[in-house]
């Protein structure tokens, strides 16, 4: 006869080991290493390496993992790439960065066979399981991979790898997505950061913003007009928190906010590592502002979930918002939310709440009238309080507006829901709660 509290206890066990809660690191799954997150059809997925064991010296790597989430609170483990699985066909203990992609309904997994090249793998879904689609290398030698598919008429993608003892190298890929349009050619790099760098420097990510293409590597980026180069160095991508030479990352859109993650060894002379992840803006001169700031008040507490016993919640840490507003601002100036207007709407999702009766909301610009309504769990739900917005006082560019709002106690999305005159307009810098 089954035990069925053991058995239900056994199963809810089992849920736990497969699902981490949101935190920094990312997963509760240990040794999670160079991050690449993708998004395909609205979910998060995280491909990884894994190292073995905290107290490895050497790297020791014997597969790769593929995590998804739907909300940043958790990451599922969904799969577990062997090196079986693939031409490598033996216990290696090689399986170093991956990345993927989509076309045609298919899934892509590229993966790092140490140094000695890269393979792919294919799928009819992003978390596998994956199947070898060559048994051979796709690119030899070299490793780290980055696909990057651009945003012309064809969608072009590129394959990106390699690191500094040669080169980056960037190809495009064909259509099938397993084969090379073209020769590899070398990717220069112009400046002291690259010139400074390692000559081990591999990590390179790219992605694309307003027609400039970035490409990371460790703690630096680069810039260029041209996905082929010439690149200029730029500067570090932000400070702290090892965000340093050793960092793997990537950077990821998801709901109209950016982020970054990378890896960090947990010991020095160890090959340990762990996965972050903090709010990433691009300030108006076209930098990269990765927000430690961010991490200095928050690191265990991850992105996507708040608390209202916050002295501050920044605009720009938002979860999600409507289309037409814009994150602006620099590095030393900070950071807000521009181009609100009538029936704009941002929400903050799983803010911890304990009863507070009242919002404080700092805002700046306004043009012409409106409302500022406070709703629980959609733009058309629960109305929990609002309050007017006027243009009236033109001399404070800054103005501190308070709602009362309806005392609930628990977790909430909340959505601020603008509404106003045809030309109404404001600015959002941050909130807090009162008591």
């Amino acid at each position: 006869m089954i035990n069925r509290e053991k058995y239900s206890l056994l199963y809810v066990l089992f849920l736990l080991t497969q699902i981490s809660f949101s935190q920094n690191p990312i997963t509760k799954e240990e040794g999670v290493s160079d991050p690449h997150i993708r998004v395909f059809n609205d979910t998060i997925y995280l491909y990884s390496g894994h190292d073995s064991s905290p107290e490895d010296k050497l790297w020791n790597m014997k597969d790769w993992r593929v995590f998804s989430s739907t909300n940043l609170l958790d990451f599922t483990l969904e799969e577990t790439i062997s090196p079986k699985e693939n031409y490598m066909d033996d216990n290696s203990f090689d399986c170093w960065a991956s990345d993927a992609s989509t076309r045609k309904g298919k899934y892509y997994f590229y993966f790092s066979d140490k140094k000695r090249g890269i393979g792919v793998m294919v799928s009819d879904s992003p978390k596998g399981p994956f199947k070898d689609a060559l048994n051979k290398p796709l690119v030899a030698p070299m490793h780290d991979p980055t696909i990057f598919i651009d945003d012309d008429k064809n969608k072009t993608p590129y394959i990106i790898y390699g690191d500094k003892s040669e080169a980056y190298y960037i190809a495009a890929l064909n259509d099938d997505m397993i084969s090379t349009a073209e020769t590899p050619k070398p990717i220069t790099i112009h400046g002291d950061l690259w010139k400074n760098a390692p000559k081990w420097m591999d990590k390179n990510y790219v992605f694309k913003y307003n027609n400039t293409y970035y490409l990371s590597w460790g703690r630096d980026y680069a810039v260029s007009k041209n996905i082929y180069g010439p690149y200029q160095s730029v500067g570090a991508l932000g400070k702290g928190h090892h965000l340093d030479e050793f960092a793997h990352g990537s950077f990821f859109w998801w709901k109209g906010q950016f982020y970054h993650v990378w890896c960090y060894y947990l010991k020095k002379g160890f090959k340990f590592r762990e996965t972050i992840i903090t709010y990433c803006h691009i300030s108006d001169d076209g930098k990269i502002v990765t927000d430690t700031q961010f991490l200095d008040a928050h690191f265990k507490n991850g992105v996507g979930q708040y608390d209202a016993s916050w002295n501050v919640i920044e605009a720009e840490w938002f979860y999600e918002k409507s289309s037409e507003i814009e994150k602006k601002g620099t590095l030393g100036k900070g950071f807000l939310l521009t181009n609100i207007q009538n029936k704009s709407w941002v929400r903050f999702a799983n803010i911890n709440l304990n009863k507070q009766s009242k919002i404080e909301f700092t805002v700046k610009n306004i043009q012409e009238k409106g409302k500022l309504e406070i709703r629980d769990g959609g733009v058309k739900g629960k109305l929990l309080g609002s309050v007017f917005i006027s243009s009236s006082n033109k001399k404070k560019e800054t103005q501190k507006i308070v709602s009362t709002i309806k005392k609930i106690k628990g977790k909430r999305d909340l959505y601020f829901k603008f509404i106003g005159d045809h030309n109404f307009y404001l600015e959002l810098d941050s909130f807090k709660f009162l008591e």
